[in-house]
């Protein structure tokens, strides 16, 4: 069987650009207010229920009550819905423009709806799930907008970082959910378009792609690279070299923001309508190859006048849009890309990476640097003494096992734990509670995690008489992942700041019982920021270490960060609050964006 490289080239179909963004434009809005009146339904449950939210901290309350099961039962009819129209209405958006059908788009969005009765079968539901929920989790899924954001959260992400055999397991995993969703890409064509059932157009996916492995595997690899290398291009071509020059040329500033602004804008706009548009064209090229497979014929489309005309007109109106913002934006230019306000750094286990977790020298390290706060976790001993661990096993740490709530503390100091930053010096033993707050008292705030099973109310007074006996309520924050745990702080020490760590959530976190709120960065929003404050409470985010996100969220409205990259968030933030153009506009955009 010859290449069919040339032939299903999708360069002669660029001039249906245009068409195709409108009708993303057109089915997102839709399917946003589809998916807005489930999360009203399940909003309203909640209300009746007496609950504003359900967080991370609620899984048990959620497989164990039919109320919990019934919001599930809502965000997993959500996901159906939104993830097999969404698909579904890709692929019959491919046929109308690969065959010029000139269906309208109302025409493409019944379809899809009514293909939907093919997936309320049990398999159907497992296939939505894959593509739907596990693809975005490992973060290989492209074009599920309603799952954007969704990933493993970052604390479960640095664990399998630092565990050699849980990264080649997830590796392996990724591998394996790519082969099976490669085997089985052709099963929605199947369903839509010869109107067969899940499990028959999944074994005839199976058939289709293993008859012509060969150059399907080449065909698809092929457009991957090319998709990749268009990305570097709109990388390069609108944002990199242009800057670049720019740094060279001695502008005026108003020219020098005007024209800043006008290709930082280019650069996230590109990237915009480039994820936009790569699921159309993936779709497109999938349709292609099944109907090369099955037979039929795709046509050699050219473009007429009145389309490149029509694509011209698109451009240039968008060019004088980007000018009008450019210029508008460097005249109010404090305005639009104000120096962020002071967000607070927060050394995560005592003092992030700049030395061995929780123990009394990372506080100092993280105190010489000028973190703002430090992180600590606090779990309980056998003998009800307290010290400053993070994990339930001391091995990783000590490289002996021995878990801290069935040992003495006696027994806890005869453990040395490895020192990371010198290997070749004796390492620090485990501190008490005692010790950090010593260290810490008018040196730096702490943010007092009570961790684990021996976080209970018991925790809660102990540690409390300790913070109080040094007047240092206005210098802690007891913070938890158990909300009952911290509802119990506010109840009964109202005189001390507690704050609630989540890392997934839904529903109104503004209305929870506390002071301040610890989020996951995928969980958190502008307006969520907003409305959170609105409601006199603090939000921050953890654990951050990637620079790019550090420097979204210290140009964002949130009070602190918490990260284990204290030297890299302590320069970062030095530079964007001293003003640097490029930096803050970057950063103004990405958030308005």
């Amino acid at each position: 069987m010859k290449s069919r490289n040339k032939e299903d080239s999708l360069i002669k179909f660029f001039h249906a650009i245009p068409d195709l963004l409108i009708y993303q434009v057109i089915t997102k809005g839709l399917l946003f207010v589809l998916v807005y009146l489930l999360k009203q339904a399940a909003l309203w449950y909640l209300y009746r229920m007496g609950r504003s939210a359900i967080t991370s901290g609620d899984l048990p309350y959620i497989l164990r009550t039919p109320q919990g099961w019934v919001v599930l039962v809502i965000g997993l009819l959500a996901l159906l819905i939104y993830t097999v129209f969404d698909i579904n209405a890709m692929f019959l958006l491919s046929d109308n423009v690969l065959h010029q059908r000139k269906k309208p788009w109302w025409s493409i969005l019944k379809e899809a709806f009514v293909s939907l009765r093919y997936f309320t079968h049990p398999q159907g539901f497992f296939v939505t799930l894959y593509m739907g929920l596990l693809g975005p989790l490992i973060g290989t899924a492209a074009g599920i907008s309603f799952m954007v954001g969704f990933s493993a959260p970052n604390f479960i992400l640095n664990y399998i970082s630092d565990n050699l055999w849980l990264r080649v397991l997830v590796f392996l995993g990724v591998i394996l959910y790519l082969f099976v969703m490669g085997i089985y890409i052709f099963t929605i064509l199947n369903v839509i378009f010869k109107r067969q059932k899940i499990n028959v157009g999944m074994k005839s996916s199976r058939y289709q792609v293993t008859a012509h492995w060969k150059e399907f595997l080449s065909s698809m690899v092929g457009f991957f690279l090319r998709a990749g290398g268009i990305f570097l291009l709109v990388e390069v071509g609108t944002y990199f070299f242009p800057m670049a020059l720019l740094s060279l040329l001695p502008l005026p500033q108003f020219w020098a923001r005007a024209l800043q602004i006008f290709f930082t804008a280019a650069f996230l706009l590109g990237n915009y309508l480039y994820v936009l548009l790569f699921c159309p064209f993936l779709a497109m090229k999938i349709t292609v190859l099944y109907e090369y497979y099955e037979n039929l014929q795709t046509p050699v489309i050219f473009p007429g006048r009145e389309n490149v005309k029509r694509n011209r007109l698109a451009a240039a109106g968008l060019a004088v849009t980007l000018v009008v913002i450019s210029l508008l934006g460097a005249w109010n230019f404090d305005t639009f890309f104000p120096v962020g306000h002071s967000v607070r750094i927060v050394a995560h286990r005592a003092g992030g990476n700049l030395t061995t977790e929780n123990t009394v020298s990372a506080l100092k390290e993280a105190i010489r640097y000028g973190a703002d706060v430090a992180e600590i976790d606090v779990q309980r001993t056998a003998d009800g003494e307290y010290i400053v661990c993070h994990d339930k096993d001391l091995e990783k740490l000590t490289g002996v096992a021995g878990d801290p709530k069935k040992l003495t503390l006696a027994e806890i100091k005869e453990y040395r734990i490895k020192n990371t930053a010198r290997p070749w010096e004796e390492g620090d033993e485990i501190p008490t509670l005692e010790e950090m707050l010593d260290a810490a008292e008018g040196n730096i705030d702490l943010f007092i995690e009570l961790k684990g099973k021996t976080a209970d109310e018991q925790m809660v007074k102990d540690v409390y008489e300790m913070v109080r006996e040094r007047n240092m309520l206005s210098q802690c924050v007891f913070i938890c992942f158990s909300y009952g745990t911290v509802e119990y702080i506010e109840d009964t020490y109202p005189d001390v700041e507690t704050g609630y760590l989540v890392y997934f959530s839904f529903g109104n976190l503004e209305d929870l019982n506390c002071d301040d709120l610890f989020v996951e960065t995928e969980c958190l929003s502008a307006g969520e920021i907003d409305r959170i404050h609105e409601n006199g409470k603090k939000v921050g985010v953890w654990t951050v270490n990637a620079t790019s996100d550090l420097n979204l969220w210290l140009l964002s409205d949130v009070d602190f960060i918490v990260t284990d990259e204290v030297r890299g968030a302590l320069a970062l933030k030095r530079i964007l609050y001293h003003g640097d153009d490029s930096e803050r506009i970057l950063s103004g955009l990405s958030l308005r964006f």
